[in-house]
């Protein structure tokens, strides 16, 4: 699973996007590797928004992957938004 950037949907006075996730623990069920480096849960909350797969969460290759990041305080959630790109093997979870 390639995760790169994830915006929450939140009510504040209106519905908006807001990164509450930035900089928060996040974790995944696997962290993938290669001769360029690791790429953890930490890497779709990092506020850097690019799209190429050395910026993104990405894990191995899990029959249910799961990624989950820990906002820390009571927050109503309308929506999320993830950011995936397009790279064979790629996929959002359902």
């Amino acid at each position: 699973m390639f995760l790169c950037d994830i915006a929450v949907i939140c009510l504040v006075d209106t519905y908006e996007v807001c990164h509450v996730a930035t900089y928060l623990p996040a974790y995944q069920i696997s962290v993938y590797a290669d001769e360029y480096g690791t790429y953890p849960a930490s890497h779709a909350v990092d506020s850097d928004r690019r799209t190429d797969y050395q910026f993104c969460s990405v894990t191995n290759i899990d029959s249910n992957p799961w990624w989950v990041v820990d906002l820390g305080v009571p927050l109503t959630v309308t929506g999320v938004y993830l950011t995936n790109i397009d790279h064979p093997g790629a996929k959002i979870a359902d």
